[in-house]
């Protein structure tokens, strides 16, 4: 069965990442000779850096390239054996400065990534739990996610929701020894903290619970000896429940991690068999010799002279940026700063004209944060002078003005996207964002306003939602009891001056199970937590089309020079339909595949490609009797078809029907009920009584009846029902099915369903017949052809991918 695969995420990656290395504004090189701090070459161009985590500057200071030099004299440059056996002589000396550093024991690895597999799984047992912060460093959820396998069971909170976090320890201190919430203490794109203070009260609520912070960010700028922002919200004393992770690179300007513990026990155990302590190669020599030369300067007066000259520079930097109308998603005192764009096509614009501009900055990619989330990173360093930092806003100003009017963005967008309050200061190409002036634009809530030829010629000839088929969904979605069967729908047809369609679809807004399109075990393991919780990964969607329709329900004229244009606008309605149908997600669904150019339009207005399950259609027009037919099927599916659909063809006979009756019409509503609930592949709601009705009363729509075709039949009930709609151009949709499960395997029932609606179709002189996704392989058997479909997502935040992702690695494990 054809679902959304594991590495799906990363072929997502590797699209925005490519697309972003095609603009030039991911994977660049400097290309000078000598690295000063302050100045990089990119393609020959001179500029200043905004993009260092070397925020003090002490990679480039003589102390710690003195260090590194005299460690290569002394000790060569590696020492090639695993610390289980010895370790370099200036690990000890390096480990007892970092001890009175942080007056707690210390494990050093070589970096902090490394520090984390070492330590969880060394910490972490069997019987407790995990609950992430859904932005923690990827290598803290790559690390916690290996626990998995030892049966540790993983949760996740939105982004520092100590409410969320709470409710989770209240439904499991029961269940578990120790629970384990893991978070940033500063987070790598917007600058932002943790509530150390709050997390550490809530840890003394609840004995039960330990804290495990990643300081990786925080450390050197601030605190005393340089010990980072978690150890300055403790008073300098490491919390009795919490293991700290920290950086000897950075800001610290050497390399290597640190985990520092509250009792020598962890420590212990850590060092003892701390996985890559034992197989991994040491810290080189002359990175420990620099690690101990800055170890020296942070217990030294100097290290409170730099904390000050960088914080002169983010004071002065956030004084120059409040007189601009610049979105700063997070003002606070670190050395981290994000400015809010939208989308990865402004983001790529504004970095690569920087660059030219003779500045560089980052920009702040999905997935690091959501794909509407795009933004420009920029850091501050004591290489920085406060005249760069004058030059960095002035450019960064007028490119961001001139994004706003190149990629047809607007500031108002960005302040919603980013949950912003609009700034009392606009750029002025506020008002000349796009070329929708010569644009014609329809936009309705109901088919009744749309006229129905002009909608049947370009979208109605596609599959169930013709003009008529609309109709029939917006009566039976409404006025339901249960509210993810209340839809709202919405038409959009935008023109050309010379009145040709450009762009025409629908859109609804639903509830929707955002594990819909995942996997069958996946699904299972989230219905078990809606038993409990109904609304458990449960959001409101807008959908291009709809959850109940099927094929591409976009037309979109990219031979028109438009047709971006028109996309935009398209966009930018479904935001404004996102906020006041308060969305978290919007998703292009069942688009062909092959399309690089709109892959990449796509990817730069900030929605991120999926692969979704795959639509299968049979052809009728390649053959007139049984004989062609066989001949028309691939060697697989002639021998799929001839032992698992021929075979049995004697076992049951098919009724088709306009109509049914009241017990035939309960009969089928209880076993497409069956279906619903067994094929969790497709994780829907049930859809409401009030379609089946509405099918039964609407001449488009036909009833296939499949019966046991024996005199002493166990039955003499219909074991499978299949609902069909005929549009008026030539296109067959089988839409719903309803099985008796008691029957349909031992008498083949679907099937036969399936090979008797082929037939059925081209009985009637349709030239293709829809059979939708799911069941691919039986499919196959009677003539369909698989299609692969993409989709385009995005949304508010990475919370749902983030769980998605965690349980996928479980069910890996």
């Amino acid at each position: 069965m054809a679902k959304i695969i594991h590495n799906n995420i990363l072929d997502t990656v590797d699209s925005v990442f490519s697309v972003s290395k095609e603009r030039g504004s991911l994977h660049l090189h400097a290309d000078e000779d000598i690295l000063d701090g302050r100045h990089l070459s990119i393609n020959g161009k001179k500029v200043l850096h905004f993009g260092t985590c070397g925020y003090l500057g002490l990679e480039q200071h003589p102390k710690l390239k003195q260090g590194a030099i005299e460690a290569i004299e002394k000790y060569g440059v590696q020492f090639p054996m695993s610390r289980t056996y010895i370790s370099n002589p200036l690990y000890k000396k390096l480990e007892e400065k970092i001890t009175k550093m942080y007056n707690a024991p210390v494990v050093i690895s070589k970096n902090c990534t490394l520090a984390h597999l070492a330590t969880i799984p060394i910490i972490v047992r069997p019987n407790d739990l995990i609950i992430l912060d859904h932005l923690v460093h990827t290598s803290v959820q790559e690390s916690a996610k290996k626990m998995l396998s030892q049966g540790v069971k993983i949760e996740m909170i939105r982004h520092n929701n100590l409410e969320m976090l709470e409710e989770i320890i209240k439904k499991n201190r029961s269940k578990y020894d120790r629970i384990w919430y893991m978070a940033d203490g500063v987070y790598s794109m917007y600058g932002d903290y943790a509530p150390i203070k709050e997390m550490i009260a809530l840890a003394e609520k609840y004995e039960q619970l330990h804290l495990y912070v990643d300081d990786a960010h925080g450390t050197s700028w601030t605190g005393k000896y340089g010990t980072g922002y978690v150890m300055s919200q403790m008073d300098y004393k490491l919390y009795r429940k919490m293991i700290l992770t920290s950086n000897l690179g950075k800001a610290f300007g050497a390399c290597g991690g640190l985990t520092l513990f509250p009792n020598k026990e962890f420590q212990r155990k850590v060092n003892v068999f701390g996985g890559p302590l034992t197989f991994s190669v040491q810290i080189e020599p002359p990175t420990l010799g620099a690690a101990l030369a800055s170890a020296d300067l942070h217990m030294s007066e100097e290290i409170y002279e730099m904390q000050d000259e960088l914080r002169s520079k983010i004071n002065y930097f956030n004084s120059l940026l409040k007189k601009t109308s610049l979105p700063l998603v997070e003002e606070n005192d670190s050395p981290i700063f994000f400015i809010g764009v939208g989308t990865m096509d402004m983001g790529n614009y504004i970095v690569r004209e920087m660059v030219k501009d003779g500045v560089y900055v980052n920009i702040g990619p999905y997935p690091a944060v959501p794909a509407k989330n795009i933004g420009i990173r920029i850091t501050m360093s004591t290489h920085n002078t406060l005249e760069d930092i004058e030059v960095l806003v002035d450019k960064l100003e007028y490119h961001f003005e001139r994004g706003l009017e190149t990629t047809g963005q607007t500031l108002n967008n960005i302040h919603k996207a980013f949950k912003m309050k609009p700034s009392t200061t606009k750029p002025s190409e506020e008002t000349i964002n796009t070329n929708h002036q010569d644009l014609k634009i329809q936009l309705a809530s109901s088919i009744l306003e749309i006229d129905k030829n002009e909608w049947d010629n370009h979208l109605g000839k596609r599959g169930m939602f013709d003009w008529n088929g609309l109709y029939l969904l917006e009566r039976s979605f409404k006025e339901n009891e249960q509210e993810a069967n209340n839809w709202k729908f919405r038409y959009l047809i935008i023109k050309d001056d010379q009145d040709e369609v450009v762009l025409m679809t629908y859109y609804t807004s639903t509830l929707y199970k955002e594990d819909i399109f995942s996997r069958a075990s996946i699904s299972t393991a989230l219905e078990e937590e809606r038993k409990i919780n109904p609304n458990y990964m449960v959001s409101r969607g807008i959908f291009i089309g709809s959850l109940f329709t099927e094929g591409n329900h976009l037309y979109l004229n990219q031979k028109n020079n438009y047709w971006k244009d028109a996309l935009k606008k398209l966009i930018n309605e479904l935001y404004e339909f996102q906020e006041v149908e308060n969305a978290s997600n919007i998703m292009f669904r069942d688009l062909e595949t092959g399309n690089k150019e709109l892959d990449d339009f796509m990817t730069e207005t900030g929605f991120v490609r999926v692969d979704l399950p795959e639509s299968c259609i049979a052809d009728l027009t390649t053959w007139n009797n049984e004989e062609e037919f066989i001949q028309s099927l691939t060697k697989s599916s002639k021998k799929g078809f001839k032992h698992y659909v021929k075979k049995y063809e004697n076992l049951c006979y098919v009724k088709f029907k306009d109509k049914l009756s009241d017990d035939e019409l309960a009969h089928a509503k209880k076993l497409h009920k069956a279906v619903n609930d067994k094929n969790i592949a497709i994780n829907s709601f049930l859809v409401p009584d009030k379609v089946f009705d509405e099918m039964v009363d609407d001449p488009n729509w036909e009833f296939g009846l499949v019966y046991i075709n024996q005199d002493n039949a166990e039955t003499n009930q219909p074991i499978v029902y299949c609902f069909c709609h005929k549009n008026e151009y030539n296109v067959y949709s089988f839409m719903l099915v309803g099985m008796d499960y008691e029957y349909v395997y031992q008498y083949s029932g679907y099937r036969l369903a399936l090979w008797e609606l082929v037939k059925r179709a081209k009985e009637l002189g349709f030239t293709q017949a829809n059979f939708g996704i799911s069941a691919t392989t039986e499919k196959k058997r009677v003539g369909a052809r698989p299609y692969q479909r993409v989709g385009y997502f995005q949304a508010k935040d990475n919370y749902a991918m983030e769980v998605m992702e965690t349980t996928i690695a479980k069910e890996r494990d």
